[in-house]
């Protein structure tokens, strides 16, 4: 028979983002990791290792980390019945950059690099940088059969985190709820109302823009 434990042990945001740079984080953390910060209000939550990021020609290695499960208040990702103008113009964006990354641990904030997101609106292909993010349909459901759009509004570098491999992976709670549905940030194409939603089951779904739902965000090291 064996017993599987959870071994806890110290460490900084500072030598987690050496960790990465140098690519050794992997050695040292594995999938499912979760680390516990501590937000300006008071709110605990606990952020989980997502996925191990290679090296390129233009950036050192790193790692993804996104919230285990959502934080305490829902919200919309526009305060109208639209999607226009994508994730880049969207009161969800605003209230992930103004509100939720501002109250993260200063430590871990020097730390953090922002990820580039594309998106594909209308045909067209727009680009920007953002230090927190909340994941995409491709983040959470890859291109294949599990995904409606099969990445259609996400950039190529978009991938399915290896912690979003089955539904069960997917499911979230928010405290004194439950298990809830949570935004992604990609647009649904086929309806200018709506965005890509992940479901209490942990299937794709979508919804209205103006509707609140989990937030459950994410950020590199």
């Amino acid at each position: 028979m064996k017993i599987k434990q959870t071994i806890e042990k110290e460490i900084t945001w500072e030598q987690l983002k050496t960790m990465a740079a140098d690519g050794t984080a992997a050695k040292h953390l594995a999938l499912h990791d979760e680390v516990t910060v501590i937000l300006a209000g008071g709110e605990t939550a606990n952020v989980e290792v997502g996925a191990f990021l290679p090296a390129t020609e233009t950036t050192p290695a790193g790692v993804r980390f996104v919230f285990k499960d959502c934080l305490d208040d829902p919200h919309q990702m526009n305060k109208e019945w639209t999607n226009k103008g994508g994730y880049q113009a969207s009161e969800g964006r605003r209230h992930v950059l103004e509100d939720i990354y501002p109250s993260l641990p200063a430590d871990l904030r020097a730390v953090i690099r922002p990820r580039k997101i594309t998106e594909v609106l209308d045909g067209k292909t727009v680009s920007y940088e953002d230090p927190m993010w909340l994941p995409s349909e491709t983040d959470m459901f890859g291109r294949g059969d599990q995904s409606w759009q099969r990445g259609a509004v996400d950039g190529p570098d978009d991938f399915q985190l290896p912690i979003f491999a089955t539904e069960r992976d997917r499911v979230k709670e928010r405290r004194g709820y439950g298990t809830t549905p949570y935004f992604c940030r990609s647009v649904i194409s086929s309806n200018s109302n709506y965005f890509c939603l992940v479901y209490t089951d942990g299937s794709a779904s979508s919804d209205y823009a103006y509707y609140s739902y989990g937030v459950a965000p994410g950020f590199d090291l």
